[in-house]
């Protein structure tokens, strides 16, 4: 596979100045007046003028009113003395703020030739701030079609059939699909710590039939049923398997992916090895994979469903007062075990 550039040769040496701690409070409101920045200019065709940039960074500062621009002045004077600046009204403190972002390599100007000022995101903010806008959010990971969609290319009979792209293409879907279970995997295990700490009742169910059963998500269940990796796992492999044993195939798609890519014919060749052995192996490998998921979210669910009736029906008092006090009422028709548990 071709050498990978490390990322810091690539990007801004100051570009994270501005999000650490030095940078005080401010930090929150750069990242909020980024992600604004990057839904504006996500989908836009004819680019970002410096006033449209500004307008919406004073739409941000005064969405709060007075409050939001005093909280930002605060703000302003824990940055250092070299960047001290007397700012006295809105439009001030939004310039201020996009030469900083400029500044740090987040955002760049670009000027036309009647003297407009277009405000440009670099290639790697578009891919930073997806990244931080997906944490924002906290979508849960969809699986649902993406072994469907693989299969469906490696399939394919048609005329107009580009082994290349289709191999690339399953390569980055089955890619997706497995980690997103492996990050999966991993953040159960936060839920199960979270919930052996000295939790309210309240807090333990709002753990699990909110922020816990939105991680896991409805795309998981699919996997496991309707759109279960058995019923495309044996296509794929056995197709891919007969390519990695037809040596004209190989040399006929790393000539193509080459020319694609822009690759030597022997760096075409080893990625075309790679994304089959690949792919084969993820797939062949899932079960355990899943298996695994299974046992952490069983060991969650005991764990939180435990703490909860320690607290309910372990508790002094009658339970049903206790019920009552504790737990919010759109919460209490999912425990009715608990009550026969007293």
């Amino acid at each position: 596979m071709a050498t990978l550039t490390n990322p810091f040769d690539i990007l801004p040496v100051n570009l994270f100045n501005i999000l650490s701690s030095q940078a005080g409070e401010l930090q929150s409101h750069y990242m909020a007046i980024l992600l604004r920045i990057y839904e504006m200019a996500e989908f836009n065709r004819f680019g970002l003028t410096r006033e449209m940039v500004i307008a919406e960074i004073v739409d941000y500062l005064t969405s709060d009113g007075t409050e939001g621009i005093d909280a930002l002045a605060d703000a302003v004077k824990q940055v250092p003395d070299e960047d001290q600046v007397t700012l006295s009204d809105t439009q001030e403190y939004a310039s201020w703020i996009l030469r900083r972002l400029v500044g740090a390599g987040w955002l760049e100007r670009e000027q036309q030739a009647d003297y407009t000022e277009f405000i440009i995101l670099p290639d790697y903010a578009f891919t930073l701030l997806e990244a931080f806008r997906n944490i924002q959010e906290q979508k849960p990971r969809e699986y649902t079609g993406q072994l469907y969609t693989a299969h469906q290319l490696i399939t394919n009979e048609s005329d107009d059939f580009s082994p290349a792209l289709a191999l690339t293409q399953a390569y980055e879907n089955v890619r997706q699909v497995v980690r997103g279970l492996n990050e999966l995997n991993q953040n159960i295990r936060r839920y199960t710590d979270r919930v052996t700490r000295e939790c309210p009742v309240s807090e333990l169910l709002r753990l699990q039939y909110d922020d816990y059963a939105h991680a896991l998500g409805p795309a998981y269940h699919a996997l496991k049923t309707s759109d279960h990796i058995s019923r495309y796992r044996r296509g794929i492999v056995t197709r891919l398997q007969e390519w990695q044993l037809d040596s004209d195939w190989i040399d006929h798609t790393a000539a193509e992916l080459a020319t694609q890519g822009r690759l030597s014919p022997a760096q075409a060749t080893s990625e075309i090895n790679h994304y089959l052995r690949f792919i084969v192996n993820q797939l062949e490998s899932l079960d355990p994979l899943l298996g695994e998921i299974d046992r952490r979210h069983a060991q969650y669910l005991r764990t939180s469903l435990r703490q909860i009736r320690y607290q309910l029906v372990g508790a002094d008092g009658d339970f049903k007062d206790r019920l009552t006090q504790t737990v919010p009422l759109r919460y209490r028709r999912a425990i009715p075990q608990l009550s026969l548990a007293h």
